[in-house]
């Protein structure tokens, strides 16, 4: 990949970040861009939910995939797991060698039995029944019902056993899938739009603002390095090359914008067991030493623990109608070829999905200068962005 281009596209990132932030009116030091134009493509809250339960990453601007990334649920099953119960607990010495295999088998459990009500005292009974002998049973039983009625027991039956922690969805062909809920609903992602005003976009590169100040985590402009992605390595270097050192406009309106706050439902998040775990870095008296879930460190060290960030708002968008225009000059076989095979898009709107909500078309004026015209219509929704709080928020 041209370093060159690489920089320039790095700098578009940082400048179209910028702008976004300011006449979308959200915060850039906790601002996350992203590339992709994340639509909704069905009319459930599944996607809404998907991106709510993601681990975003440490960016400013970059492609976001949401069934690529880390869940939130998913860490914080492994932290409750990684936890020793608050008084702690006699249960390792009473299991011994076993008590490993029970945190296994617990967490497999839940894992393959989504619909499960069982509660983990329930849970545990049926397994010391079935693993252990009958005294040795009883008497772990007797243990693990001395601290069923701590917060951490709690919390873990709250995320395990409550109906109301998760929702059902049911794919195309049929199959149904349960997704953890929050508050960000496709009821409430409308509403919040209904009651938006229009935004005017008049963008100009010569005059951006690069500088990039973002103080949630530590991160660059990153993401697409290319202007035009066909998904074909080579295919597009010398477009490529005479489009990073252009000039480049984007003007338009986007009828509706809103950020909508999400945050977990259904009392499936315990934030005192999440906040008691962040505020014991190498406590053993919190963190259990025979668990093999993680450590402090896994969970909450900046860049990459699995619960070092969390999404808080999302960035939703409908109604717009965008015209991305480059100054570099383009011939009528150039224009084809783009329109035929940049199959993931023009900076900086990338999508990986062929069933996109948006419009997209090409033109090129008198001069040759291309402009990539973007519509979606009103009651689609795209999110546009994230807003990522760093734990223990």
């Amino acid at each position: 990949m041209d370093a060159d281009v690489e920089k320039k596209v790095t700098e578009l990132n940082a400048g179209w970040f910028n702008y976004l932030a300011k006449i979308l009116k959200v915060d850039s030091k906790t601002f996350l861009l992203t590339q992709g134009t994340m639509g909704l493509q069905s009319t459930d809250s599944s996607g809404l939910f998907l991106i709510s339960d993601a681990v975003p990453p440490p960016a400013n601007a970059t492609y976001v995939d949401a069934s690529g990334l880390g869940t939130r649920s998913s860490a914080y099953a492994m932290l409750l797991q990684a936890l020793l119960s608050e008084g702690g607990t006699d249960l390792p010495g009473v299991l011994g060698d076993m008590y490993a295999k029970w945190l296994a088998y617990c967490d497999s459990w839940y894992d393959k039995n989504p619909e499960s009500t069982l509660t983990q005292e329930q849970l545990f009974e049926q397994w010391a029944n079935q693993r252990l002998d009958p005294k040795k049973a009883a008497s772990a039983i007797s243990v693990y019902k001395q601290s069923s009625g701590s917060p951490l027991s709690k919390a873990l039956d709250a995320l395990n056993a409550n109906k109301n922690a998760k929702q059902q969805f049911v794919t195309s062909d049929q199959s149904t899938y349960w997704l953890y809920r929050y508050t960000a609903t496709i009821d409430a992602a409308t509403a919040a739009l209904a009651n938006s005003s229009a935004v005017s976009i008049d963008f100009d590169s010569s005059s951006m603002d690069t500088h990039l100040a973002h103080d949630t985590v530590q991160g660059t402009a990153t993401g697409f390095y290319d202007i035009f992605s066909g998904g074909v390595s080579g295919s597009f270097d010398k477009l490529n090359s005479e489009a990073a050192a252009s000039g480049w406009t984007i003007t338009g309106t986007i009828g509706q914008s809103a950020t909508l706050i999400t945050q977990p439902i259904g009392d499936w998040f315990d934030s005192g067991e999440f906040k008691r775990a962040y505020n014991a870095k190498d406590d053993r008296s919190i963190w259990d030493p025979m668990a093999h879930a993680g450590d402090w460190d896994s969970f909450f060290e900046q860049p990459q623990g699995s619960l070092a960030r969390r999404v808080s708002q999302l960035v939703l968008v409908s109604d717009y109608d965008i015209k991305v225009t480059s100054q570099a000059v383009y011939s009528s076989d150039d224009r084809t070829k783009i329109t035929a095979s940049a199959n993931f898009g023009v900076w900086p709107f990338f999508s990986s999905s062929a069933s996109v909500s948006h419009l997209f078309e090409t033109t090129l004026d008198a001069e040759g200068h291309l402009t990539v015209t973007w519509r979606l219509p009103k009651g689609s929704i795209q999110i546009w962005g994230l807003t990522v709080e760093a734990a223990p928020n």
